[in-house]
């Protein structure tokens, strides 16, 4: 199992220079990275980049929006172009209301996701890729007569579609990521793992005191389902230098990982 930064982190960094973002995450220590966000490069730049540096790719958070059928097909030209085995979809619904609104939350709304993206997964096969989908609080705490978008998501979705379980999202949502990640068995590929406490929320590190993720019962889960990726994701604004955080928290999780 490789160890990957999840590029929110150093979202800025990036957006100021991909080259000298990519080239310290190389220096910190890292094997990998999962990109987020808009393409702002050619595929051919990024791809030497990531040679250049000896980085791999693990995957691209690629929203909603550019998976519909006006610019899916684009969206994969360019991922196959790139080498990225991996197409996320980063979220639906939630605070920022991605293909649905709060009024529109219902699990009909989900089913119906959870059709588009088998829909959608068929076509990135096709193309030699994999789709996933990155989990957040609400997968696991919107309830519908008993059933959470993650239940949805788990039992109406083609098997071949992966669950990155974020382990600090799923935390916020009250729930226990090592049991998540029993329950996605066999369709673990990539998980994000992120620090969350109960006093400083998204604003702590890895092993931190205040850290409630149980990381060597989650990486032993992990192994156990040959995880590919750990992707570490820290959003936390208070901590200083985001690639000093990204640093730390690489550091802090190779202990367990020995």
């Amino acid at each position: 199992m490789k160890l990957a930064l999840a590029m929110y982190t150093v979202y800025g960094e990036v957006q100021q220079s991909l080259e000298h973002t990519l080239a310290a995450i190389k220096q910190i220590g890292y094997q990998g990275v999962e990109f987020y966000g808009e393409a702002n490069w050619p595929a051919v730049e990024v791809k030497r980049l990531l040679k250049e540096y000896e980085l791999e790719i693990c995957g691209w958070h690629v929203e909603w929006k550019l998976l519909q059928a006006d610019t899916i097909e684009e969206t994969i030209q360019y991922h196959k172009e790139l080498g990225n085995p991996n197409i996320i979809i980063p979220c639906l619904g939630g605070p920022w209301s991605v293909a649905h609104t709060a009024e529109e939350n219902t699990k009909e709304t989900w089913l119906a996701h959870a059709k588009k993206m088998n829909e959608i997964a068929e076509k990135v096969e096709a193309a030699g890729m994999t789709l996933g989908y990155h989990t957040h609080a609400h997968e696991f705490e919107d309830d519908f007569n008993g059933i959470t978008p993650w239940n949805i998501l788990l039992e109406h979705t083609k098997p071949t579609i992966f669950m990155e379980l974020d382990t600090g999202n799923c935390l916020e949502g009250h729930y226990d990521p090592v049991k998540a990640l029993q329950e996605a068995a066999g369709r673990i590929k990539v998980v994000h793992a992120k620090p969350f406490s109960l006093e400083g929320g998204i604003e702590t590190a890895i092993a931190s005191p205040g850290d409630l993720n149980s990381w060597p019962k989650i990486i032993e889960q992990c192994e156990s389902e040959y995880c590919q990726w750990l992707a570490i994701e820290n959003e936390a604004e208070t901590l200083g230098d985001k690639l000093g955080v990204a640093e730390r928290d690489l550091k802090s999780m190779r202990l367990f990982m020995v």
